[in-house]
């Protein structure tokens, strides 16, 4: 079987978008995930936003494990077997799902697929027994609920695509049950036990972008957000999977959406990507627009974290660009407050954390050049760079998580090297 690189695979489903006539605070504390890092973006506003800290100003090797393919996958963390120890689990394009014991990169299990594993996944109880289960699609169109233990499947479905698309677990449409939510040619709502669909929603064109999860217009109940190469950002009822509403932003949305308050006026934005266009904020409860940062017409398959960069009390958007840059944008205008320029495309998604304990954050993000950089959040100046060894392109998103228990993150990223890297202090 010929396999496409995600980067040729994703270039080819734009053109054909394109094709198309131009047609936080306190409310994310309260869904703090129950582990560090168990989902693509940390949690379900996809903030990106990391609450503990480090004291990592020259990063060390802890680990390393090797696939045998590309790792695009960013980790997931979580005690999925119950141990007292956290378990780092990846894809990679050799389609199997890793999971390695987070202390010392041991490989736990392997769960193989038949294609190319580019999404995250998720960790969550999705179907109530107690103990984590693992969700993942695979390039092979199938998505699958994995006992934490052992990798073996609880539940499968086949959808009519493949999946790029990372999930999200969270009981949507309030029965005290949970729902696992993802994007394929249609957006799937699963029930957390069975795997039985709950509802779909068909976009125009398939969901390339990871479903963010919030009450965004204030009516006590949850919204899905996501994105598709149609070129619209969605909005969609929890309960029934219709459109609450629809924005169009005129260029395939890849980049997943993310969800704070960043004008501070006690309501949530929605802020996403938009390849050839540039970065939106769009209000939650209409869909209208808030700002709008142009981009160069450049592709973003990166997606944004939000956090209060400089320190001012006001929240800032960091997000990836294909004209090598990292941005930090302002909450409340979309102003541009600082750029970061690499030597390569951006497409991997900043992580945001006070990575070398001085008080303040710092913006954590891959690049095609092959440096991991530590950004100041204040100032956009380089704090310092890793590159691995024999490195590739970074596709991977940056994961911060405490592996070992010490109170501290670790940094775990994988590469277009075949793998799979996590730095401490």
């Amino acid at each position: 079987m010929k396999t496409l690189s995600r980067r040729d695979f994703l270039k080819a489903s734009c053109a054909t978008a394109l094709a198309m006539p131009m047609l936080l605070q306190g409310s994310v504390q309260a869904q703090t995930p129950a582990s560090d890092w168990p989902m693509f973006r940390r949690d379900l506003f996809h903030t990106g936003r990391a609450t503990k800290t480090s004291k990592m100003t020259a990063p060390k090797e802890r680990w390393n494990a090797f696939t045998r393919g590309l790792v695009e996958s960013s980790a997931a963390v979580g005690d999925i077997d119950g141990d007292g120890v956290v378990e780092v689990v990846v894809g990679s394009y050799d389609g199997n799902l890793y999971a390695y014991q987070g202390r010392t990169g041991a490989l736990k299990w392997r769960y193989a697929t038949k294609d190319w594993v580019y999404a995250s996944p998720a960790i969550a109880d999705a179907d109530g027994d107690g103990r984590l289960e693992v969700a993942i699609g695979s390039q092979d169109k199938s998505f699958a609920l994995l006992d934490g233990r052992t990798g073996r499947p609880k539940w499968t479905f086949l959808t009519g695509d493949g999946i790029l698309s990372s999930p999200a677990i969270a009981d949507i449409d309030g029965d005290g049950k949970s729902e696992v939510i993802v994007g394929s040619e249609r957006v799937y709502a699963f029930d957390g036990r069975t795997g039985s669909v709950k509802w779909k929603f068909l976009p125009e064109f398939p969901a390339r972008s990871s479903p963010a999860i919030a009450d965004i217009d204030g009516d006590g109940k949850l919204e899905v957000v996501i994105g598709s190469l149609d070129g619209k950002l969605y909005a969609l009822d929890g309960r029934t999977g219709t459109a609450r509403w629809a924005f169009n932003t005129n260029g395939p949305v890849e980049s997943s959406p993310a969800i704070g308050d960043l004008d501070g006026d006690g309501k949530l934005e929605v802020t996403v990507g938009s390849s050839k266009r540039g970065v939106f904020c769009v209000d939650g409860r209409t869909g209208q627009q808030r700002w709008f940062f142009e981009a160069n017409r450049e592709r973003i398959p990166s997606s944004p974290a939000i956090g209060d960069l400089d320190g001012d009390g006001r929240l800032e958007v960091a997000i990836g660009i294909n004209d090598h840059r990292v941005l930090a944008l302002a909450g409340p205008d979309g102003k541009l407050k600082w750029s970061f320029p690499t030597n390569d495309l951006v497409e991997s998604s900043p992580a945001i954390a006070d990575i070398d304990g001085d008080g303040k954050l710092e913006v954590i993000v891959g690049s095609h050049d092959g440096h991991l950089y530590c950004v100041d959040g204040r100032s956009g100046a380089r704090k310092w760079a890793y590159r691995p060894r024999a490195a590739a392109q970074f596709f991977s998103s940056p994961t911060l998580a405490d592996l070992d228990g010490d109170g501290l993150l670790e940094i775990i990223i994988g590469n277009n090297n075949s793998g799979l890297y996590v730095l401490g202090a």
